[in-house]
């Protein structure tokens, strides 16, 4: 019961085998034998009437006669009776013989040489005549061939449902496509795609559970802070108000964290992106917005669009590409001085949109480049910021579902750059 399939496919294709070489000799054996039999007859009918022509019915009854069994039965020689009663004669034979001819014999009187195919010896045939052996080795070839053929389509898919069924099992290291590849068909194809699903499944495993533990160690402080007020403030009561402080401030904190992995986790859930917007607008209101928050601090924020771009016209969600964008300026701010510039550029490479976020601050050493975009990252720097370091995560998964990209480097004059490609809307 473990290999229906293997069984389903094999009887279907021996049977298949079967029938069609029983067909072909049937076919072959019925037009070889009809040809055979009207070659012969009419030769012997041509026969028997020269006989009746040359010395009448007598010589021709004896070559009838000297014929075998039972074919010497199946010739007719018929007296064609006169004029005024042919017309019935020939009513009551024209379908009763299949082949006939008509002969005079040397007193003048005409004969009718007929042959009447007596079916009832054909019908006595085993399969047309067909001998044994070829029976034998037809049901014989089509059982080896369809053995072949069925192996050779099932043992790829028994192949497969191991590999599904140790992924079922939490085996994430099992690959296909190196045991299949030499097919070269739809089936090495499928092996691919298991292998890059794997593959796919073993890397959001991975970051789900460092998402987990990085997580896990961010709320560990507050709440150590927490259980720490509390305590205090159990020992000593005149610590109740200083404790109830720290209380409302590591719950703040809290709240904020909480706050960034709920934006995190929303980044990776596959919102709708079938919103067309203007992405030069929304660059527009995004920087409005931050130079409104950089007043406080001094720091200018400027944005310039290429004259050369055709369009700014995306597909995706605005939403998510707002507070992306968002994340990144305020980023940059955060990282600045007093008296710094942060630059927005917007401007069109190939079928991309590219905007540039350019600050003026420290930078990031180049071996940590890579990391600032994995959640929880902040890297040490002398204008360390306040936060958790999901900015630009959230930054990074949102680009990515718009099928774009997104990376950082340092400015040689000081500073960093992050630079987003994002494909603009074309029919």
């Amino acid at each position: 019961m473990s290999r229906r399939l293997f069984w389903k496919i094999l009887l279907t294709f021996w049977v298949i085998f079967v029938i069609a070489f029983q067909t072909t000799w049937t076919l072959f054996y019925i037009y070889v034998e009809k040809n055979r039999e009207e070659f012969h007859v009419s030769t012997k009918i041509q026969i028997i009437s020269q006989l009746i022509h040359l010395s009448g019915t007598e010589e021709a009854d004896r070559f009838i006669a000297s014929l075998p069994e039972p074919e010497r039965y199946y010739y007719d020689i018929l007296l064609i009776p006169l004029e005024e009663t042919q017309k019935q004669f020939w009513e009551d034979n024209y379908l009763f013989y299949d082949y006939k001819q008509a002969a005079t014999s040397p007193d003048g009187v005409t004969y009718l040489v007929a042959f009447a195919d007596i079916g009832d010896n054909k019908k006595s045939q085993l399969l047309f005549n067909m001998p044994i052996p070829l029976i034998l080795m037809g049901g014989f070839s089509g059982l080896i061939f369809s053995v072949l053929l069925t192996w050779n389509l099932t043992r790829p898919l028994k192949v497969l449902q191991r590999g599904f069924s140790r992924v079922a099992q939490g085996d994430l290291s099992v690959r296909l496509f190196s045991k299949l590849r030499r097919r070269h068909d739809e089936l090495s194809d499928v092996a691919r795609d298991f292998d890059l699903m794997v593959e796919h499944l073993h890397i959001l495993m991975t970051e789900r559970q460092m998402l987990l533990d990085d997580v896990s160690h961010e709320l560990r402080t507050p709440l150590a802070r927490l259980q720490l007020a509390i305590g205090l403030a159990q020992q000593n009561k005149q610590n109740i108000e200083s404790s109830l402080q720290r209380i409302e401030l590591e719950s703040q904190r809290l709240d904020r964290l909480i706050g960034e992995i709920l934006s995190f986790s929303r980044s990776q859930i596959e919102d709708r992106l079938d919103e067309y917007f203007d992405l030069k607008d929304l660059l527009i209101i995004v920087v409005s917005d931050a130079s409104y928050e950089g007043q406080t601090q001094n720091i200018k924020v400027k944005f310039e669009a290429s004259p050369l771009i055709k369009h700014s016209i995306i597909k995706g969600n605005a939403e998510q590409i707002r507070r992306a964008i968002e994340n990144i300026i305020r980023n940059a701010m955060k990282y600045s001085n007093r008296g710094n510039k942060v630059s927005i550029s917007l401007k069109e490479i190939g079928k991309f949109l590219q905007i540039d976020v350019k600050d003026q601050g420290p930078g990031v050493e180049e071996s940590k480049l890579s990391r600032i975009f994995e959640p929880f990252v902040r890297i040490p720097t002398p204008n360390i910021a306040k936060g958790y370091g999901l900015g630009l995560a959230i930054a990074r998964k949102t680009v990515q579902a718009h099928n774009g990209t997104i990376q950082a480097t340092n400015i040689s004059s000081g500073g960093l750059q992050v630079t987003i490609k994002i494909p603009y809307w074309s029919d």
